[in-house]
């Protein structure tokens, strides 16, 4: 005969189960559509804080303007979702200073914060122009495609794929539509950055800095072409580059030559904070870019 008992318990145990599963189910969708919602709700923050920024940074060149000799900034401001803060400019000549606004927006997952400078002009709009994201830049012109690159916390990063002994190699430069500078002949410039550079074997891990005129001829003002190994960031020497004469420039460029290893090693460069000032003196115009998202 049968054991309809047993049978029931066996039923109960399959119940049970079920009901363990769906209960997981039940918490991993949960959770994912907490963190998904997370997300979205950061990245509307980002952008408020950057929006925030920037009419913070308005505010400071108008009210450096008004008060040269005795503005020391403000803040932090509410407004809106946020606040922000300007800091005290930086004084460059009799009628530049350098102005910084930094924004605050909290989220229910923590704080987004945001920063952005310019160089103001007593009578004029500020003359550089602050990037906040190197994916405003232009796509990387490349020579094939056996790498990869990609853009995260402010740094371009770039790495071969395969290892056969070929090249990767090409470019990634400033948008003149978005950031907007002419360097003249005869203005000279200091550039700083910093860079890594990941493989320790005998090949190419080749990098660089370029100008480029507006008739597309490019300049390098930096480059690294030793082969070393380092997971930490580098700061390269200030260098100091003058426009030839004739040349005018409207671009800046980062290049890379990378020769794929048979070896077990993948080369990859990294290029961080990268700001372009004047050198020529008080009084000239200064162009300006760095990567001051973190």
């Amino acid at each position: 005969m049968l054991d309809y008992r047993r049978q029931r318990g066996s039923l109960m145990i399959v119940a049970i189960v079920l009901i363990l599963v769906l209960g997981f189910l039940g918490v991993a969708i949960t959770f994912l559509s907490v963190t998904n919602t997370h997300n979205a709700v950061d990245e509307l923050a980002a952008s408020e804080a950057l929006f925030l920024a920037e009419s913070g940074l308005e505010r400071g060149i108008k009210q450096w303007s008004l008060a040269p000799s005795t503005y020391a900034g403000e803040g932090p401001i509410n407004f809106g979702n946020g606040s922000f803060t300007v800091t005290t400019p930086v004084i460059l000549s009799a009628t530049q200073a350098r102005i910084s606004s930094s924004a605050t927006i909290t989220t229910i997952s923590g704080s987004v914060n945001r920063t952005i400078e310019a160089i103001a002009n007593l009578g004029g709009p500020p003359i550089s122009e602050p990037m906040t994201d190197l994916d405003n830049w232009e796509d990387p012109v490349l020579t094939n495609n056996q790498g990869k690159y990609w853009i995260a916390g402010g740094v371009f990063r770039v790495r071969t794929d395969n290892k056969n002994g070929d090249t990767y190699s090409g470019y990634r430069e400033t948008d003149p539509t978005s950031l907007i500078f002419t360097l003249s002949a005869g203005q000279s410039i200091n550039l700083d950055l910093e860079y890594k550079k990941k493989c320790n074997n005998a090949v190419n891990m080749d990098m660089a800095v370029e100008m480029v005129d507006t008739t597309g001829i490019s300049y390098i003002v930096w480059s690294e072409t030793t082969i070393f190994n380092n997971n930490s960031w580098l700061t390269a020497p200030t260098t100091t580059w003058t426009v030839p004469a004739g040349v005018t420039v409207n671009r800046l460029r980062l290049s890379f030559n990378l020769e794929k290893d048979g070896n077990g090693c993948k080369p990859e460069v990294s290029f961080r904070n990268i700001e372009i000032t004047s050198a020529s003196g008080a009084g000239t115009s200064v162009v300006s870019w760095q990567e001051i998202i973190p």
